[in-house]
């Protein structure tokens, strides 16, 4: 067996970790049902590096002081032979047929990408909105427009707005629900990949992410993230999204 290194996460605002849900309606219910409640061992979220063994600590069941930790279901996507984000989920379904569960997030992650990328970085003007069936750009960016990346592990991080502010500063009173957030893993060639998205108003994420890249070098007081995303397709109005940020170094 590999030896496995786990690595704390700094405190941060992250996912729902925890979640108890009803796999069946309750009102018919003439009494009272009880539900599990689960303590998840060790970290969550967890992380660990690429290429080493996850073994997860797992999890305690209870059903009104009983363990029930026998009768738990634990399912997991985990590969740790590849970047991204993962859930382990634990399940109990109860007498009444009431499901219970619990997750844990782990973080697979590169320890040989040292850059981090966090801070604010700026929209520049060169940036632009395509409407794929006429061909029609849209230029934008500027002093209104800003993206928030944040370094949650080597070479894994999360981003306010892979869409850089389009829906944003265009819809002020609406704000972070039209931020097509998510995750995002570097490699060490710096391209850039898309691990997950989400713009909570349409309830739907990228169509694609590609050409996406970290350039440190390129302007000697200026770092360069470059990416092209594309939304809308499920929408039925795909648009291309070609992005160019800058931070001064």
């Amino acid at each position: 067996m590999k030896n496995m290194k786990v690595y704390r996460l700094v405190p941060i605002v992250f996912l729902t970790l925890f979640l108890t849900t009803c796999s069946k309606e309750t009102e018919n219910l003439s009494r009272s049902t009880y539900y599990v409640a689960f303590e998840i061992l060790g970290d969550n979220p967890v992380i660990v590096q690429v290429g080493e063994e996850y073994v997860d600590a797992g999890a305690i069941a209870t059903l009104q002081g009983q363990d029930v930790t026998d009768a738990m279901v634990v399912k997991s996507n985990v590969n740790d032979n590849a970047m991204g984000m993962y859930r382990v989920e634990y399940s109990h379904v109860n007498t009444d047929g009431l499901e219970s569960r619990a997750i844990r997030d782990v973080i697979v992650c590169n320890p040989n990408v040292t850059a981090d990328l966090s801070g604010t970085w700026n929209v520049s003007e060169d940036s632009y909105r395509l409407v794929i069936a006429s061909g029609a750009e849209t230029n934008y960016g500027g002093d209104d427009y800003t993206v928030r990346i944040t370094r949650l592990a080597p070479g894994f991080f999360a981003v306010s707005d892979f869409l850089a502010g389009w829906y944003t500063v265009l819809n002020p009173n609406v704000g972070a629900r039209v931020a097509m957030s998510g995750y995002f893993s570097m490699n060490e060639d710096n391209t850039i990949n898309v691990l997950s998205s989400y713009i909570e108003y349409w309830g739907v994420g990228l169509d694609f992410l590609n050409n996406g890249i970290y350039d440190p070098d390129s302007e000697p007081d200026v770092e360069i993230i470059q990416w092209e995303a594309g939304f809308g397709a499920a929408l039925g109005s795909p648009y291309g999204f070609n992005v160019s940020l800058t931070k001064e170094k």
